[in-house]
Parts: structure tokens; sequence; C-alpha cells
């Protein structure tokens, strides 16, 4: 990996590192409804997928501009943008079993590797 994207991708993490903490603390939890988590996740899924379809219509992105949003910003952000594209990708290339297999696996097993953790914790 050259300097320059490393470099690119390094600045749009700590950017959106920042972003996700601000935005979650800023907004409140609603009826126990964690807000700032679904507008990071979203925005980052927004940026990711705006990003996407840039590159998918033509669009010449430069590579560190696309490590720095991609990779960068919207990694730190959320990585659900990332699940997100990807179960995108899967339904316009018509995989609707990995798709729904992508969504299920990823909510099944997360939520139940959070619990796992937090029972761990425990110990």
């Amino acid at each position: 990996m050259n300097f320059r994207i490393a470099t690119a991708i390094m600045l749009g993490g700590a950017l959106g590192a920042l972003a996700r903490f601000y935005i979650s603390g800023i907004l409140p939890v609603y009826r126990d409804f964690p807000v700032g988590t679904l507008l990071v996740n979203s925005t980052a899924s927004l940026i990711l997928g705006y990003l996407y379809g840039l590159l998918f219509w033509g669009v010449d992105v430069p590579a560190d501009w696309r490590a720095f949003f991609g990779t960068g910003f919207c990694g730190a952000l959320s990585t659900f943008s990332t699940f997100s594209y990807e179960t995108f990708s899967l339904l316009r290339e018509r995989e609707y079993l990995l798709a729904l297999l992508n969504v299920s696996a990823n909510v099944i097993i997360t939520v139940g590797l959070i619990f796992l953790g937090f029972i761990l914790a425990r110990r």
C-alpha cells in the first residue's frame, strides 16, 4: 500500500471516529432507542452508497479519496455501512438467498456475540 493511500485512510478514520463520538454523544436516546447509532450507521451507509454509485456510473473518483471516504471515514464512522453495501451488492447481483443469509447471519451472530461478551465480562 502506498503512503498516500495509507495517509488518506488514517485521516478519514480519525475524522470518522470523531464524528461517531460527537454525533452519538449529542443525540439523546429516545425511549431506549439509540438514535445516535442509527444516525451514524445511516450516514455512513449513505456516503458509501453515494461513493459506490459514483464509481458504478463511471465517475472517476481518485483512489486516495475512495480510501479516505470508503475505508477511512465510513469504516470508522460505522462498519454497518460496509455490511449494507455488501448486502446491496448481493441484491443487485440477484443473489437473494446470499443477501438474506448475510443479513440474518450478521444480525444473529453479532447480537449473539454481544450477549456472549456480556456474559463473559460478568465472570
